[in-house]
């Protein structure tokens, strides 16, 4: 791998997502079914912020029993990393080290087309 390579060679590609005004049960519930780590949430056609897993559990310990009626634009981290495809693989790590943060959405002239996550990062790593 060079320090170049492009995040989209090995971002997912059109990543699931979900409507900041649907609950934390509906996205809890689409997590677990896809095995999900980070979830996209929009605003309409708008990246409003990203749902993780940890995310998840901090609004368990805020609200308890009450967390899965929460809605997700209440719940998400609201700026999230946005990167460009054709962005090198190496700057989009430094970006996500930097900010401590495990996921980066790809934004394409103001459309989501896909996430780079620390498993694509280590994947990166494997194939080098």
């Amino acid at each position: 791998m060079r320090r170049t390579t492009p995040v989209c060679d090995y971002m997912s590609h059109l990543p699931e997502e979900i409507d900041r005004r649907e609950t934390l049960a509906s996205a809890i519930e689409r997590m677990e079914s896809r095995t999900l780590r980070h979830l996209p949430v929009m605003d309409g056609p708008h990246v409003f912020g990203i749902l993780s897993r940890s995310d998840l559990h901090g609004a368990s310990l805020r609200h308890g029993k009450h967390a899965r009626a929460q809605s997700v634009g209440d719940v998400c981290t609201r700026d999230p990393l946005v990167v460009a495809p054709f962005a090198p693989i190496a700057a989009v790590a430094r970006q996500m080290l930097d900010r401590a943060v495990t996921s980066a959405l790809v934004v394409d002239e103001g459309v989501l087309v896909g996430i780079f996550t620390s498993v694509d990062a280590l994947r990166v790593l494997a194939t080098a």
